[in-house]
């Protein structure tokens, strides 16, 4: 029994000098392989699998371990200390004047919607509105619909002006069926007579929900303004009042909507994400170093720490630190409101954004996507009261009550082409062109071909073709 334990101390020990004999031959392998690697030049190496944040270990399995090349970069700093870097060089560029220069951009924006309402009415005084009206009202209400455009902007920076920033519709379409509207316009013109002679006859308007409520006078309502901009959308007649609203109209949406997109970026004044404002509630990680675009850049991956709202990566040239990628996609809501029968969410937003070097410009954003959810719910008691004012409290003169249901989830896609940056020709900014989107039938392959960009449309906007209810609407 003794001889037999000293032999199977004996076979441990050597089991164990044989494996630490192997590891340091590996590790001599390993090293000579690095050398050889470094002596051959660079090679280029597919993006690796980055670790899980929290974690401090990495399951290698079974699996044989195979050597290859290695790719080492020459930067000393550490993840965090290259978004810092990187956040110098793009500060710089915000800080560059932009006065006397134009941004020439392509803007996609795509919406589409899915809607579910429902109307009970639980008391009216007014003989007009009863089921059957509250049933054509919720069916005016389109269950889904869908807006697509594609225009083309100039954005113009000018210091002296009391407006520093002025955008304009250069050309572009939309693609909106008509019978995805709301179409609601007799109960539109019913209300609006209702106001009118309630108005008239020195009524006021108290509309409730549960505990709240506001009032609605005759000097918080001006029927003209108000009838001249319904009128100018419904009239089939187009004159130079109604194309003029309608271009400054589509040109600020062209503006708010690469607003939006700019909320995101991680250098703006007031970002979403703010890797460079306040870095120390992420997480960063070194977890590749290659070629795109022949540059070497290192990628740094990203995490929130306490909230894990995002997490993402930063792509930063080795050769002057600039940010070239900023992709992020959120884990959690970015809001989420419930109270009292309300209920707004945000429950995801994702984007891919690229920049590069434009000649004594700094680094400017040529190329992105965006995309959002949004979730509205209403669930509600709603009332609508006509008193008369010429007594104390008002006394009632009619009243409608419904209890409203209303669900709205909505995706919002942004696409985002930097075209060129110019100097500002001022006989451009002096002509008064009325551009307005174009409304095809359908959508329009050759609207762009004469640009020095292409791009593929979305298959919603791909296979989108107008009704037959909008064309004879139409003539």
């Amino acid at each position: 029994m003794f001889e037999s334990r000293r032999g199977y101390k004996l076979i441990r020990f050597i089991n164990v000098t044989f494996d630490v004999k192997m590891r340091l031959t590996y590790m001599k392998i390993k090293s000579a392989v690095l050398l050889l690697a470094i002596n051959l030049g660079w090679a280029q190496q597919p993006p690796s699998t980055p670790l899980v944040f929290g974690q401090d270990t990495l399951d290698l399995g079974q699996k044989p371990i195979m050597l290859s090349e290695v790719v080492v970069g020459n930067s000393t700093l550490s993840a965090e200390e290259l978004v810092m870097a990187a956040k110098e060089v793009m500060s710089a560029t915000q800080q560059l004047s932009m006065a006397d220069l134009e941004l020439l951009y392509f803007m996609r924006h795509s919406e589409l919607n899915d809607i579910d309402v429902d109307f009970k009415l639980k008391k009216t005084t007014v003989d007009s509105v009863d089921d059957d009206f509250i049933a054509r009202a919720a069916q005016g209400i389109p269950k889904q619909s869908s807006s697509h455009t594609e225009a083309l902007y100039r954005l113009a920076f000018n210091d002296t002006a009391k407006v520093n920033v002025s955008t304009q519709l250069v050309r572009g379409f939309q693609l909106e069926d008509e019978s995805t509207k709301v179409e609601t316009k007799d109960i539109e013109e019913f209300f609006l007579k209702e106001i009118e002679r309630s108005l008239e006859a020195g009524h006021y308007f108290k509309i409730k929900s549960g505990i709240f409520g506001a009032k609605v006078r005759e000097d918080d309502i001006d029927l003209d303004d108000f009838r001249e901009i319904k009128d100018s959308l419904r009239s089939d007649s187009i004159t130079e009042a109604s194309l003029q609203k309608r271009h400054q109209w589509q040109s600020a949406a062209g503006y708010q909507r690469a607003t939006e997109m700019a909320r995101y970026h991680p250098h703006s004044k007031d970002p979403v994400i703010a890797v460079f404002e306040k870095p120390k509630r992420f997480d960063f990680q070194l977890i590749d170093y290659t070629l795109f675009r022949d540059q070497w850049i290192h990628v740094v991956a990203f995490k929130e720490k306490s909230k894990a709202e995002f997490y993402g990566e930063l792509w930063i040239s080795e050769e002057d630190k600039g940010l070239l990628q900023f992709k992020f996609v959120n884990n959690k809501p970015l809001q989420s409101i419930n109270l009292l029968g309300f209920t707004y969410r945000e429950p995801r937003v994702q984007g891919q954004y690229f920049y590069k070097k434009i000649d004594d410009k700094g680094y400017r954003f040529y190329f992105g996507r965006l995309e959002q959810d949004t979730e509205v719910g209403v669930d509600r008691p709603l009332s609508f009261i006509e008193k008369h004012k010429a007594f104390i409290g008002g006394r009632k003169v009619n009243r409608i009550d419904l209890d409203i249901h209303f669900a709205l989830n909505q995706t919002e896609e942004y696409t985002y082409i930097l075209k060129g940056i110019e100097p500002v020709d001022p006989s451009v900014q002096g002509e008064k062109t009325l551009t307005v989107l174009e409304q095809p039938e359908s959508y329009p392959t050759d609207f762009w071909k004469d640009t020095e960009f292409t791009i593929a449309p979305s298959e919603a906007m791909r296979s989108f073709q107008l009704s037959k209810t909008s064309k004879q609407g139409e003539r």
